[in-house]
């Protein structure tokens, strides 16, 4: 038995749906109050790295080890392409939470499978992991002063990739989280690390659910959440200032590159038989393509539409900046 499968048949031998049934999920109904916090794994088939995660937390509360006194959800997306070693199999699952009526594509038919459970939750948090190395796992989010307070107190990380509010994460499509925020409630999405098994994802998952639902449980008892984040040391926050076009298939990037790692101004970034790439301003590589390519070099179809972000440091707070 894979690894994959491993952690799918404990999930499914614990998996309590609620009265809508979808299949890939477990309720927890703790019984003194109804703020409903849910959690999500492999939303993107490959990025099965908070799944052991969410697996020992449902055992927990089984066992008496975990109390929360609310409800909370735990849902895998998309198992299928996880199965299939695919980020997704028709279409990209986080990118198809809207009105598709008639579309039947598997992806699709699964968002609207998943959004009852998102209709009604509180608090959302959406693990997922970068197809490469990350320097540092990283929230990534639109700012919003509700989003910042939960990030800040449940400390995942100290680095959050934004945006100005109400800009989309891909222009014409929604994410799950984007659907949650929709609604107007707080969601998070994490990027844990690189995609896969790994005892660091796991880890940083256990401790952000086990902070998410003790925030819950005080939020729930009257608490302000902007008070528990000021506990928590603020935030560095990071914006997109550079998105490099994929020029050609031809194109392609030297070796090594990982997520968040420096670059500086004119740093030539292209390997060896590659038409030049340059960075064009310092900052941090996010999002570098490594594309699957033939027998001459050449990216295979699709090829991407971007080779790497180039992102840095936001010199002030968005709060100051978008808000106030």
């Amino acid at each position: 038995m894979s690894d994959l499968e491993h952690w799918l048949s404990r999930f499914r031998a614990l998996s309590r749906p609620d009265s809508r049934g979808y299949e890939w999920s477990h309720v927890w109904q703790g019984g003194q109050h109804e703020y409903h916090v849910v959690f999500s794994s492999m939303v993107h088939g490959n990025e099965v790295g908070s799944l052991p995660a969410i697996v020992q937390m449902m055992e927990a509360l089984e066992r008496g080890e975990l109390h929360y006194g609310g409800r909370l959800t735990f849902f895998i997306g998309n198992p299928e392409a996880g199965r299939a070693g695919k980020r997704f199999l028709e279409a990209d699952l986080n990118r198809v939470f809207l009105e598709m009526e008639g579309d039947e594509r598997h992806e699709v038919r699964r968002s609207r499978e998943i959004i009852p459970i998102l209709d009604d939750c509180d608090v959302y948090i959406d693990f997922h992991q970068t197809i490469l190395e990350t320097a540092t796992p990283f929230y990534i989010n639109v700012y919003r002063t509700d989003l910042w307070h939960w990030a800040r107190a449940i400390a995942a990380s100290s680095s959050w990739v934004t945006s100005p509010p109400g800009q989309a994460f891909s222009p014409g499509t929604r994410c799950a989280d984007e659907y949650v925020r929709d609604l107007g409630r707080p969601s998070l999405t994490i990027e844990l690390s690189q995609a896969g098994f790994r005892p660091e994802a796991e880890a940083l998952a256990i401790q952000s659910m086990k902070k998410t639902l003790w925030l819950a449980e005080q939020v729930a008892g009257g608490q302000d959440i902007a008070d528990l984040a000021a506990l928590e040391p603020d935030l560095t926050f990071y914006q997109t200032v550079h998105r490099e076009p994929f020029a050609t298939p031809q194109h392609r990037l030297s070796a090594g590159k990982i997520n968040f790692c420096d670059c500086d101004e004119g740093q030539l970034v292209s390997a060896d038989g590659s038409p030049e790439i340059r960075v064009p301003m310092r900052g941090k590589l996010l999002f570098p393509k490594y594309p699957e390519r033939d027998g001459v070099g050449n990216a295979l179809s699709p090829v991407p539409g971007e080779i790497f972000h180039v992102v840095q440091k936001m010199t002030e707070h968005p709060e100051r900046i978008w808000i106030r």
